[in-house]
């Protein structure tokens, strides 16, 4: 496990669902969460097919209840702003659920995980780090 605090994507809490595998190597001690990807399970479940697809979307959002989350602020809203510019400076997109959770990363100072190459365009910028497993 990779040592200190990490925000934690979607892509990586989800992964066992979508029988992804992943380098545990590359996990946090300390994982924390984005209010969007809290939203995002929970729109997992609520969108889910079918009841076993329902049950296995409720225990992976069971899994994370007691996670920190970090809440959208004035200073994350900022840095949103800045790495939405940045990409459209560059004509580069980015899901505009994952530029909320890389803006929540940046303003806390944080490494995203993940597994979602979204991220690969916003790796470096304003400091992210971007930890693929």
């Amino acid at each position: 496990m990779t040592t200190g605090r990490a925000v934690l994507d979607t892509s990586v809490l989800i992964a066992s669902e979508t029988g992804r595998s992943i380098d545990e190597s590359g996990l946090p001690d300390d994982p924390v969460l984005s209010v969007v990807t809290l939203a995002e399970l929970h729109a997992g479940v609520l969108a889910a097919p079918d009841s076993e697809s329902r049950a296995r979307r409720l225990t992976t959002l069971d899994r994370y209840a007691l996670t920190e989350v970090l809440d959208v602020t004035e200073y994350v809203a900022s840095e949103w702003a800045r790495l939405r510019v940045h990409l459209a400076e560059r004509r580069r997109r980015v899901n505009v659920n994952d530029l909320w959770i890389a803006a929540s990363a940046v303003a806390h100072r944080l490494p995203i995980v993940t597994q979602d190459d979204d991220f690969d365009a916003l790796d470096g910028v304003r400091g992210l780090v971007v930890v693929k497993v």
